[in-house]
């Protein structure tokens, strides 16, 4: 089954400004282009793409799945396209910055991502729980087992590791396309999945189309 990326250009999202102290829209919907006099010499023709499979969001789990599926389709000697769709305007740069990993998920994709690179040094060696009240601390006695046992564990910015993640999914062919949204997900009649469309772009705060 192929799924389709229908990407927009020169259409809206839902995008909302304040005027009078009160949310306005200038959602095609809402104000249709096709009635506006400022959009009459403009192409707003929709371009449509086609995949195999389409992966929504360039986080952590999209880039291990887009890898994942590259890697097994190479192993089986298949082709798949695969194509990641990202609304940051580059990969990593909407990731929740500080985190704390176990390596287990990266030890099972790459199993050699120490030789390859991976911006994944600072091991926890040390860690110690309490509780902060407002003159001091109260530690609290660790025990092995615990949710908050990351003896281990590596201290990451989460962002570089999915940058980086990015770069490996690039390598095995993975199509990325930063810089476009999910804006809604397309359905064939029987109600089956057929694809998404993506945000529209190039659109002012007052509905005009932008250079």
């Amino acid at each position: 089954m192929r799924i389709a990326a229908v990407l927009r250009f020169r259409v809206t999202p839902s995008i909302r400004n304040v005027v009078n102290n009160k949310w306005k829209t200038t959602h095609y919907t809402v104000k249709p282009r096709d009635k506006d006099p400022r959009w009459k010499d403009v192409n707003m023709e929709r371009t449509a793409d086609e995949c195999d499979v389409l992966i929504v969001g360039g986080g952590p789990s999209g880039m291990s799945a887009a890898i994942r599926l590259k890697q097994l389709a190479a192993e089986k000697g298949q082709e798949v396209r695969v194509c990641l769709v990202e609304k940051a305007a580059e990969i990593g740069a909407h990731t929740l910055s500080g985190a704390v990993i176990e390596t287990r998920a990266m030890d099972e994709l790459f199993p050699n991502w120490k030789e390859l690179g991976a911006p994944i040094h600072q091991q926890v060696t040390k860690e110690s729980i309490a509780i902060l009240t407002e003159n001091g601390r109260i530690p609290i006695p660790y025990i092995p087992g615990v949710p908050l046992n990351n003896h281990g564990n590596y201290v990451v910015r989460l962002g570089h590791v999915v940058r980086w993640l990015g770069e490996k999914a690039e390598e095995l062919g993975v199509e990325i396309y930063p810089g476009y949204a999910a804006q809604e997900i397309l359905y064939h009649e029987d109600g089956s999945v057929k694809g998404i469309a993506t945000n529209d772009v190039g659109i002012a705060k007052d509905g005009s189309p932008k250079v």
